[in-house]
């Protein structure tokens, strides 16, 4: 396989690389700023490559990630338009590492910050001014803090540690892997301006990838499955697939279409609804930890080659299909990775 410009594409040993090897641990993916919110990442860019792929190298990166929500799916046909809007904002950490040839472990954290302004808060009490008229837990839940204040609330979400294999296979480069997904803390849930679920999840997947002989073309898959914690009995179990279609333009830059999908178990919007004693009992306190969010987006990304070392991507999506989720009008991320 070679890349635009004739050039080979190597790694050590003499394999060809197609992925940027940090990211394909099962941790390829950002995490959600908002249990509804499917504005997660597409798969790395391709031009993300490592030069060495020997025990000792890696890359670190930062990104930052915007969403605008102005709607909730109930279903694909059926969308709350009285939702009002949330900002949902996300800056994520990632640090990857060989332990040992084709060996690779990921460590990653978001720090989410959210702000929700509209009619339909989550009152955990009667005591916030916002609540006045609003559906109340009871018995009522002091500890989760109210966020939904038309201020923006801040915090880290989940850990995210992986462990994968990198191989090739003929002109295949495949990379199982095994990540782990864990509350940093026990922070709040229970709010539309929520940074994620706070449960934990663990997930095995795998990741296909190729560019096409004598062409500048290339493709990617990756399939995952993640096994959640049960919240009042219930796991919002999952199957992810994410696509990704990209094109080098030359040796620096390169151009990609992606789609992210997640569809599972748990409870829809039609089915909870009736079970929440008008939202106010323990049901509705977990809703979001017991929905199954289901969602389809697809979006476009560039990214361009800075030296030897840096990569600087950008991309935005659109939400295209959902099931008990926030409509996002759109998501855009912008991330730098340095390679050493």
């Amino acid at each position: 396989m070679r890349h635009a410009g004739g050039k080979d594409w190597e790694i050590a040993g003499g394999a060809v690389a197609l992925c940027w090897l940090g990211l394909a641990l099962g941790a390829a993916f950002a995490v959600p700023a908002h249990a509804d919110a499917p504005a997660e990442s597409a798969l790395p860019p391709a031009s993300q490559d490592f030069t060495e792929t020997t025990k000792g190298h890696g890359a670190m990166s930062v990104s930052f990630q915007d969403t605008l929500v102005t709607g909730f799916k109930l279903d694909n046909s059926t969308t709350d338009n009285t939702f009002g809007r949330d900002r949902l904002r996300a800056v994520q950490l990632d640090l990857d590492y060989f332990i040992a040839d084709k060996w690779s472990v990921h460590i990653g954290i978001p720090f989410g910050s959210n702000k929700y302004n509209g009619a339909e808060p989550h009152c955990p009490t009667t005591a916030p001014p916002q609540c006045a008229g609003q559906p109340v837990l009871s018995p009522q839940h002091p500890e989760s803090r109210f966020l939904d204040n038309g201020k923006y609330h801040g915090t880290w979400q989940d850990w995210i540690l992986g462990v994968s294999w990198h191989t090739n296979v003929g002109s295949y480069y495949l990379t199982p892997s095994f990540t782990a997904y864990i509350p940093s803390h026990d922070y709040t849930h229970f709010a539309q301006a929520a940074v994620g679920q706070d449960i934990w999840r663990i997930e095995p997947s795998i990741e296909l990838a190729h560019q096409f002989d004598f062409s500048n073309v290339y493709y990617r898959v990756r399939y995952g499955y993640s096994y959640t914690e049960a919240t009042v009995h219930k796991r919002v179990n999952h199957h992810r697939l994410d696509l990704e279609l990209g094109y080098f333009i030359n040796e620096k830059l390169s151009v990609r279409t992606f789609s992210i999908a997640k569809k599972g178990q748990g409870y829809t919007a039609f089915e909870l609804a009736p079970l929440t004693d008008g939202f106010t009992n323990d049901l509705w306190f977990h809703h979001d930890q017991i929905s199954v969010h289901n969602y389809a987006a697809a979006g476009l990304g560039a990214d361009y080659r800075i030296g030897n070392r840096y990569i600087l991507s950008a991309s935005v999506q659109k939400l295209i299909w959902g099931q008990t989720i926030f409509d996002f009008k759109y998501s855009t991320e912008v991330r730098l990775t340095r390679a050493f």
